[in-house]
């Protein structure tokens, strides 16, 4: 879970700045954690594997 946050977090790194809100950023999983919504139709949680 802690390698998650970090991958999620990062597109809102002060170096980075890709958006405000790690979940709008477009290629992110994080979406997926936080609502449900699966835009590729790829995504699988990792607590279930």
């Amino acid at each position: 879970m802690q390698k998650l946050q970090y991958i999620h977090h990062n597109p809102i790194q002060e170096h980075w700045q890709l958006v405000k809100d790690f979940k709008d950023y477009k290629w992110s999983s994080a979406e997926f954690y936080e609502s449900g919504k699966d835009i590729f139709e790829i995504i699988h949680d990792i607590g279930i594997m």
